[in-house]
């Protein structure tokens, strides 16, 4: 299928870094709500809030400047979407496993920090399940694949870009161990393997949005049972 024509600059490097930064700056509002005090709650859950919105939108717009337009997924779109996942889910499963027995870790460092920001109580609960499943998935499908792939390694081969996106996925995880930084390395350059193939964003947002649907949800099992 033809691809839309994309917009490959020095400038989209400096759009990838500010937007990088400003994921991480974004979650900071949360450290605050341990507060009991119910307008400090209200005010930092609002900016909390008000950030993944900006950034999201920020990085909407970059990667539109880049890419314009959107196409609708095919069936064999949501085969390779479908078959990439299993992909993920067989070999996350085999590195937790070594990550287990090798390296005496049962969860990944990131979903440790995202288990204990959880247990600060309700409101952290709500405010990062519903960004964690509904925006962070777009505002990191946007950074990874979109415009770091279109924007920055357009004028590569078919798979050093996937390499570095599977790369740079997992550089902005906490990982404390070889297999820990593998699981989000592969979920990484699967996606970006998926994006490429089919050139269409949201075949990656709808994996990424389900699979930290799944592991919310897991996380907020272990939580409460």
């Amino acid at each position: 299928m033809p691809q839309p024509q994309q917009r490959v600059s020095n400038q989209n490097w400096l759009w990838l870094i500010v937007l990088v930064i400003l994921t991480g700056v974004i979650q900071r509002p949360l450290l605050h709500l341990t507060t009991t005090n119910v307008g400090q709650q209200v005010l930092w859950g609002g900016i909390y809030l008000l950030g993944f919105g900006g950034t999201v939108g920020l990085a909407a717009w970059v990667y539109h400047r880049i890419r314009p337009g959107w196409s609708r997924l095919t069936a064999t779109d949501w085969g390779l979407m479908l078959k990439g996942y299993v992909f993920i889910l067989v070999i996350e499963q085999l590195l937790t496993w070594l990550n287990r027995v090798g390296f005496h870790q049962v969860s990944t460092a990131n979903n440790q920090a995202i288990a204990d920001l959880l247990k600060q109580g309700v409101l952290v609960q709500i405010l990062l399940s519903v960004t964690a499943i509904c925006v962070s998935p777009f505002i990191e499908e946007f950074i990874f694949r979109g415009i770091l792939m279109d924007g920055c390694l357009g004028g590569l081969s078919f798979w050093p870009p996937i390499l570095i996106s599977g790369v740079a996925f997992a550089l902005v995880h906490a990982n404390s161990t070889i297999a820990s930084w593998l699981i989000y390395a592969v979920m990484g350059g699967t996606f970006a393997y998926i994006y490429r193939k089919t050139g269409k964003l949201q075949s990656t947002i709808i994996l990424h949005g389900l699979n930290n649907l799944l592991a919310m949800g897991m996380l907020l099992w272990g939580l409460y049972v």
